[in-house]
């Protein structure tokens, strides 16, 4: 059996709530996308969760727990509750655990609009040169860990993570499909990071809307129901008259 752990559940069905919940550099954006969209940011992050869960319920051999109920030496694989997974995680993983790895990791993927022309540039560089190194070896999803005492605290950070996992690299083991994917949303806070003006959300809106209709690689075509249902909910969400 294969754990998923969601790292922090946000009650994105209540308001009042969630407001109590998020960051206060958050609460800005939220206000503007409260003024130019008429669906509200906590119902858009509620759908968010809606399609992941759904996600994860279709990946055989693999559970989705708080990080409390993983037993000791168990294999978890930590997301946030907007991530992707591909239903061959728990087949993948099962095949390649050999006693001997801490540590299991596999190419990121993303589905995004750059978030900054900086960003953009990184991404025509990796294209045009696909062996450039990323940033950070562990992304959001794409690393599972054995449950021991020294990797609980990877769990929660990718950034930590990807620190150890260089460190400690005969401890972990590549794999090379991909089986997961980070769905960065209009909604997601690395979109919002700084908060953008009335305009520059809007063109970011339109990117997305065209965004969840682009085709997908033949590797990541277990994304499409997911896809689908994203491009769904971008035009459910509509400006403000």
């Amino acid at each position: 059996m294969i754990y998923i752990v969601v790292r922090k559940t946000t009650d994105w069905d209540n308001e009042a709530t969630f407001r109590t919940q998020i960051p206060e550099d958050i609460q800005p954006v939220v206000e503007l996308w409260n003024a130019t969209f008429d669906m509200p940011y906590h119902l858009f992050r509620r759908e968010l969760k809606r399609i992941a869960q759904l996600n994860l319920s279709r990946i055989p051999g693999a559970v989705c727990v708080l990080r409390e109920e993983v037993p000791e030496y168990a294999v978890v694989v930590p997301a946030d509750d907007d991530d992707w997974f591909s239903p061959r995680l728990a087949q993948v993983l099962g095949a390649n655990i050999d006693g001997q790895h801490v540590g299991y990791y596999w190419p990121s993927e993303f589905i995004e609009v750059p978030i900054s022309l900086a960003h953009r540039l990184g991404l025509i560089r990796r294209a045009i040169f696909p062996r450039t190194l990323p940033k950070w070896l562990c992304t959001t999803n794409n690393y599972a860990v054995v449950m021991r005492p020294e990797t609980v605290a990877l769990i929660g950070s990718h950034i930590q993570a990807s620190g150890w996992f260089v460190a400690h690299a005969d401890a972990v083991k590549r794999l090379g499909e991909r089986l997961s994917v980070m769905n960065r949303s209009l909604a997601s806070r690395t979109s919002l990071r700084s908060k953008p003006s009335w305009s520059a959300l809007v063109r970011k809106y339109h990117r997305y809307q065209k965004l969840y209709h682009r085709a997908l690689s033949p590797e990541l075509s277990w994304c499409e129901p997911y896809v689908a249902m994203m491009s769904d909910l971008m035009t459910q969400l509509r400006l403000r008259t």
